[in-house]
């Protein structure tokens, strides 16, 4: 083998062992909003979502503050982005 072959072979599976770390991560946190017969627990959804939009307002202003982005040009990007699965309905495609 190549030392490029084996460079690429090191990379390669690098990419895979992140990409099974981030399966292993999403793995654990949906079960983390499971009940124990494997339905979702409102309570612990509710907790998730709202320390998701806690860390989605601090990201927000933590951008304005440095100057990072106006809270205009936050809130364009934002309907930007919210356009690209062709609707405007304040969500993210999953």
């Amino acid at each position: 083998m190549g030392l490029i072959n084996w460079i690429f072979d090191i990379y390669q599976h690098s990419k895979i062992d992140e990409a099974r770390e981030e399966a292993r991560q999403a793995r654990m946190e949906v079960a983390a909003v499971r009940d124990s017969r494997g339905g979702v627990d409102a309570e612990r959804l509710e907790r998730a979502i709202g320390e998701l939009a806690l860390a989605t307002k601090t990201l927000q202003r933590m951008m304005v503050e440095k100057e990072l982005c106006s809270s205009q040009e936050f809130g364009d990007k934002l309907k930007q982005v919210d356009l690209e699965d062709g609707r405007a309905d304040g969500l993210a495609p999953f």
